[in-house]
């Protein structure tokens, strides 16, 4: 892709999206510049980093599902590429996958639970596009933490079609699949010694 180019449009102070049929050379060849850059139904999808808050979820999340999670899976956090089969390369914020997917430089499906965390530049993306766009990998369990509504909102993937249906939702959710958790969007987000 080349500056200038007139797939490229702004949509928000937190996104770009470059619509149109890209490719992961594409999305390789974005530069380096600090910002995750993501391949989503062949458009470019550019997020900056994320704020203290999101990073504090992410790493308190990723702690209590390697917990939960037990030995045999390994937990990653953003940014770690996944390739689905549509072609799309994705950065989900926390990632649960059995041991043996990780091959080298890859986790590579199929995983166990994909964790976004939701902020105002990623609704759409995150509720919508990669909701699909998992299912349609086969990804078992999609798991939102909204921070804005206060929500987490933990999918799994019907058995007879590649749709999500809704396991738990609330501010505090208790879960028993893929692994057995508590979620409280409250602790997640408070500030450390609260």
């Amino acid at each position: 892709m080349v500056k200038g180019d007139e797939r490229v449009r702004t949509l928000a102070p937190m996104a770009t999206i470059a619509a149109g049929a890209f490719t992961v050379a594409d999305l390789e060849a974005m530069p380096d510049d600090g910002r995750r850059y993501e391949l989503i139904g062949g458009a470019i999808v550019m997020t900056p980093a994320p704020v203290p808050p999101h990073q504090r979820v992410s790493l308190r999340l990723a702690v209590l599902l390697d917990k939960a999670a037990g030995p045999d899976f390994e937990v990653f956090c953003a940014p770690v590429d996944i390739d689905l089969p549509d072609g799309s390369r994705v950065q989900p914020d926390v990632i649960i996958a059995p041991a043996a997917r990780v091959m080298g430089e890859r986790v590579v499906l199929p995983l166990a639970l994909v964790v976004e965390i939701v902020s105002s530049g990623s609704r759409t993306n995150d509720l919508v596009t990669k909701r699909a766009a998992y299912a349609e990998a086969g990804i078992l369990a999609y798991w939102l933490i909204d921070l804005t509504e206060r929500r987490i909102i933990c999918l799994r993937l019907r058995q007879d079609a590649a749709t999500y249906e809704v396991d738990a939702e609330g501010a505090r959710v208790e879960v028993d699949w893929p692994f057995a958790a508590v979620l409280d969007v409250n602790k997640l987000l408070a500030p450390p010694g609260r």
